[in-house]
């Protein structure tokens, strides 16, 4: 060629250094069926020929086999198969076409070879001339299992082998054929590195990475650009794939941990709300508890304060009794002494003559005190009169009228207080029933409250006593009502529902495994509960036992909507047997209309009337769409509402009852009041008794005629003066003793009263234990701080103190019930929302207000165990797992793109002992790629390993976090975007490609540039096609170490050019044979026979290869003369 270095006949130059490929062997190999096949370059440069699908690229496969390890293998690679199409196990057992399974419509492979009692060789010989030297490499295998691969093992000799002579006839086993060879001087390996090991040596080939370029050679389809030449030829792939499989292993490990901090985290932002609303309402339950103290210590507070107070009134009274009579002692004495004055003056006015004027005066005093008599009875019959509604009486007449009028009224008021004590006593008896019902309400809503379902009070506590006495937790035994609701759509049917299967509801679902505790707890007792007014009354329960294993109950193909339709299951383990309960018990359909309910044989309406078969039902004791007779369902938020709405009715109710009684008491103690009246009417029944006016007359006539009698003497009158001054100081000395005395009996019954009440006070303390008392007084100095400045000075102000007390009390618990409830149902609702995230915790802790101090405990332990170990164990992986092992990763990627540049200098040397053109040689250079993905991930995997780039101060945040799982996900692969992301990892963990290489043409003595080459330069083709090989031929020479011009030498002087030929230009192809040949390398070039012509003059030998029937495949060996000469007599 006129623009080459050498011309062709330099290829005739005698001697062939180095170890050359004499003959290579195959036998059951691929379509290469039956017998033995052999191409037979005999050292030489040889072509191998033949159509597409003819074979040529199974015996190049062959080579490979040979040669390689199999990790390293793509078959057919230069031939463009694809990944799977051929395997090691296609080649044994010979697959040359596919079927297609009628029945699956899936396509098998057809081999030649299937029956597994076959087997297969390979074997190549190669000679080294100037030592006169031979060395055989061969591998055998056999398939010997239906799928996986096949079974092999590797034989190396220092002598020429051949398959027919050493690889036949050697019995049944291929363990006789191993036992021959190795007797023979061969030796047999099981595994490849120690095969490798001894071809290598063998064959002169230095090193695995000799291996490796050869395999790169073969692999070469065509030249495209320098750069991915070089990137996919010249230099080693960076196989980081088992680096990124074991960080995305460990990083994992890591995901684990932040998602255990996460789900923490989560946790403790759950819980925190339960925590806060947990101590409202520990706090406001505690304040209820101690106001219902303080309100039980109300009466003995108030009792012991009075007692206290009334001791000091006591001595009050008792030194003021003393006081007071003391001064009527000294008043008594001054009237003593009045009478005796008085006493004097009657004698004196005696001897003067003066008796008539003392009887006078006798009559007058006895008269006036008649007239005091009569006028206190007068006072006592007028109120009698008032009392009993009559008209007012001034004389004997009306008197006598007055005694018949009593009579006649009489009976009447005594029928009338009869009809009233009856209307009270019944009154009394509704206030204890309606405030009998506002407790059980109370009860029942409290209960309710501090759960989800429906159940009436009397079969949840049934139910806590028995797992108590069985010691069975309560969520084991649960009611069917609690894990049975109606579906939100199907609302309008919840009435009849409730009709349906209220009973079922109430049943007790009792697992076979507590059945035998739960049937004898029954049957040993009288079950009982607490009644209205706390009594025990007797109680119903009814249980069903589940069985451990549930038949599939289906229930069979219907039209229209049935009553089963509209329920939901609660899931668990009675979801089962309560589904095959509803099969049986709520196949009734819903009727929307009568004449669908007459049509049905079990029909229900919405309207609860029920129909099964001929029987029908309807109960309207209750309404249909009551809540309070609820049971179904796991909220009662429903149940809760009506319940109040009847509480407070009933308080209406009770309100109403004691008004009337109030009015009833009114009117009969009006009555009372009248019968009492016309009763005392009954002792006045003579005028004269109550008229004072005529003892009031006779007193004035006896007082006219003293006067008359006085005034007819001189020492009478001064007698009658003495006595008046006299009577005088003696009405004043006894309106003073009265006064004493009546102060003093005040006084004597004020201190009997307040005795009186202090041994009641005192007897009530007294009846106390002990301790209820001392614990009574703790809440002493509670109750008078909330008395504050009212608390009591007087025992009288006691009373209205205790009715205080009570009343802000009552208030007070009734205001913390409320609070209660609603924190209370906030409190499930937070506690549900906690066990519907995370169901798992359900089988410790229940969403009921009891169960607080679980949740508690459990926000606890997250937030003082849990979140803190768990972070402390992220931090420790992030270090150790992710930024470690990332950092590492970036070490061993960094001296692998150091690597390029040792690899590169080698190649540099190989192409300055190649002339590119007179005078001149080629180097390699290498530079950064712009290539943006390359150039992110390298920043960003630097800045994940250097700490000192850290934001936060920080290197193990939750954002150093968050940078790693960015790149580890990339080389998982994201959903969506697998494929790119895939493409993205092989492009920036193989350090070739963080390089873009170019090639500069320079001058052998000066080593100035003369032109440089890149691939944006815009060169031609076939210059490229030119780098290239010049490239490939200079990092041959290095890496098989090639003598220049040695006579003899003990390298390897083999390479294969499968199909790269065949795709460049005629030109590119005749200056890299000729270069090969100028380096002493032996080539075995793969190519269609177009190319022939161009190949022709620089080949010794042609193997052709053709495959007539598809399905076996033959070779045939010509030198290049022979071929000439059949080529000239066909023109």
């Amino acid at each position: 060629m006129s623009d080459g270095l050498f011309s062709a006949v330099e290829m005739e130059a005698p001697g062939r250094a180095g170890y050359r490929l004499q003959r290579i062997e195959v036998f059951n190999w691929g379509t290469f069926d039956g017998q033995v096949w052999a191409l037979a370059p005999g050292a030489d440069t040889t072509l191998l020929t033949g159509d597409i699908g003819s074979g040529k690229s199974t015996l190049v496969d062959a080579l490979t086999t040979l040669l390689l390890p199999a990790q390293r293998i793509t078959y057919n690679k230069a031939a463009g198969a694809g990944a799977r199409e051929r395997t090691l196990r296609t080649y044994v057992e010979g697959h040359y076409k596919s079927e297609r399974t009628e029945s699956t419509g899936r396509s098998r492979p057809i081999g030649l070879r299937t029956s597994g009692g076959t087997y297969s060789v390979i074997l190549g010989q190669f000679v080294n001339d100037g030592y006169g030297e031979s060395a055989t490499i061969a591998q055998v295998f056999q398939q010997r299992d239906t799928a996986g691969q096949p079974y092999r093992f590797f034989v190396t000799a220092a002598k020429p082998l051949a398959i027919a002579q050493d690889f036949a006839d050697f019995g049944t086993s291929l363990n006789d054929l191993r036992r021959r060879l190795r007797s023979s001087g061969a030796e047999i390996f099981d595994e490849y590195p120690k095969y490798a090991t001894s071809l290598r040596r063998l064959l002169g080939i230095r090193s695995e990475q000799a291996l490796e370029l050869f395999h790169q050679t073969v692999s070469m389809k065509s030249v495209g650009n320098l750069d991915d030449f070089v990137r996919d030829h010249m230099l080693e792939p960076s196989d980081s794939t088992s680096r990124v499989r074991d960080i995305i292993g460990h990083f994992d490990n890591l995901t684990k941990a932040y998602d255990a901090v996460k789900r923490a985290r989560e946790q403790l932002a759950a819980l925190d709300p339960i925590l806060a609303t947990a101590t409202r309402y520990d706090a406001a339950l505690a304040e209820r508890e101690a106001a219902e103290v303080e309100s039980s210590a109300v009466g003995l507070y108030i009792a012991e304060l009075r007692s206290g107070l009334l001791t000091a009134e006591i001595k009050e009274l008792t030194a003021e009794g003393e006081r007071l009579g003391r001064a009527r002692d000294a008043a008594v004495a001054a009237a003593e002494s009045a009478t005796e004055e008085r006493e004097s003056l009657i004698a004196a006015r005696a001897g003067a003559g003066g008796d008539r004027i003392g009887e006078l005066e006798r009559l007058a005093k006895q008269a006036r005190e008649e007239a005091d008599r009569r006028r206190t009875a007068r006072t006592r019959f007028d109120a009698a009169v008032v009392d009993a509604q009559l008209a007012p009486v001034t004389d004997a007449a009306e008197l006598d009228a007055l005694a018949v009028s009593v009579a006649e009224q009489r009976s009447p008021l005594h029928d009338s207080k009869r009809a009233l004590d009856v209307a009270v006593a019944e009154a009394i008896g509704a206030e204890k029933q309606v405030r009998a019902t506002m407790a059980a309400l109370r009860e029942e809503i409290d209960s309710l409250r501090h759960r989800t379902s429906n159940l009436p009070l009397a079969q949840v506590e049934i139910r806590e006593l028995m797992c108590a006495d069985i010691r069975v937790p309560i969520g084991e035994l649960p009611y069917a009502g609690e894990l049975l609701d109606v579906l939100d759509d199907h609302a309008q049917w919840r009435g009849a529902a409730e009709r349906v299967l209220h009973g079922f509801a109430l049943s007790l679902l009792v697992p076979q495994r507590h059945y035998d505790a739960v049937s004898r707890w029954v049957n040993d007792r009288r079950l009982t509960v607490r009644g209205r007014g706390g009594q025990q009354v007797g109680a119903k329960l009814v249980f069903e036992r589940v069985p451990a294993r549930q038949v599939c109950v289906q229930l069979p193909g219907h039209d229209g909507l049935l009553l089963s339709d509209c329920l939901d299951v609660k899931d668990g383990p009675f979801a089962d047997y309560l589904t095959g309960e509803l099969v049986r018990r709520a196949d009734f359909r819903c009727a929307m209309t009568l004449d669908e309910f007459r049509a049905e044989r079990r029909a229900v309406t919405r309207e609860g009337q029920v129909r099964s078969g001929e029987r029908h039902e309807k109960d309207d004791r209750h309404r249909v769409d009551d809540p309070r007779r609820w049971v179904l369902g796991w909220a009662n938020e429903n149940k809760i509402a009506a319940l109040e709405d009847e509480l407070v009715d009933a308080e209406s109710r009770a309100a109403a009852v004691v008004s009337v009684m109030a009015e009833l008491e009114s009117e009969r103690s009006a009555v009372q009041r009248k019968l009492d009246a016309l009763l005392r009417l009954d002792e006045f029944t003579v005028w004269t008794d109550i008229d004072p006016i005529e003892a009031e007359t006779r007193a004035a006539q006896y007082d006219a005629e003293r006067s008359r009698l006085a005034g007819g003497s001189t020492r009478l009158a001064e007698i009658e003066r003495a006595l008046a001054r006299n009577k005088q100081q003696a009405d004043e000395i006894a309106s003073t003793v009265t006064d004493l005395t009546g102060t003093m009996a005040n006084a004597a019954r004020d201190l009997r009263t307040a005795k009186q009440l202090k041994e009641q006070d005192d007897a009530r303390i007294d009846a106390y234990p002990a301790e209820e008392l001392a614990a009574a007084r703790r809440s002493y100095a509670a109750l008078a701080d909330r008395l504050g400045p009212a608390r009591p000075t007087e025992s009288a102000a006691c009373t209205q103190a205790e009715a205080t007390l009570v009343a802000a009390l009552h208030r007070r618990i009734e205001q913390l019930s409320k609070d209660l409830a609603t924190l209370g149902q906030r409190l499930v609702q937070l506690m549900n929302a906690v066990l519907g995230h995370w169901p798992e915790l359900g089988a410790d802790m229940d969403a009921t207000v009891d169960a607080r101090a679980d949740f508690l405990a459990f926000r606890d332990r997250v937030a003082t165990d849990d979140l803190p170990r768990f972070e402390a164990e992220f931090k420790e992986q992030l270090h150790k797992n992710a930024i470690q092992e990332l950092a590492g990763f970036n070490n061993w990627l960094g001296r692998e793109a150091a690597g390029i540049d040792d690899r590169v200098a080698r190649i540099n040397e190989g192409l300055k002992a190649v002339p590119y053109n007179p005078g001149r040689y080629l180097r390699l250079e290498k530079e950064p790629t712009g290539n943006f993905d390359v150039i992110q991930f390298r920043r960003d995997l630097r800045d994940l390993t250097d700490d000192s780039l850290v934001a936060d101060g920080d290197p193990y945040s939750e954002a150093r976090f968050a940078d790693v799982k960015r790149i580890i996900e990339r080389f998982r692969g994201r959903e969506g975007s697998a494929d790119a992301d895939r493409v993205w990892t092989r492009r920036v963990t193989d350090v070739r490609n963080w390089f873009v290489f170019s090639a500069s043409e320079r001058d052998l003595d000066t080593d100035q540039e003369w032109e440089h080459y890149s691939d944006s330069d815009g060169k031609s083709g076939g210059q490229k096609e030119k780098l290239a090989y010049t490239i490939l031929a200079a990092s041959l020479a290095y890496q098989f170490g090639l003598e220049w011009g040695a006579a003899k030498s003990k390298d390897f002087r083999f390479a294969v050019i499968d199909e790269a030929f065949g795709r460049g230009s005629d030109a590119s192809t005749r200056y890299a044979l000729e270069l090969f040949a100028k380096l002493g390398l032996q080539l075995l070039v793969v190519t269609p026979l177009q190319k022939v012509h161009v190949i022709e003059p620089y080949v010794r030998a042609i193997g052709f290869v053709d495959n007539v029937t598809g399905m076996s495949s033959r070779v045939h060996t010509m030198t290049i003369d022979e071929y000439r000469e059949q080529r000239d007599a066909r023109r």
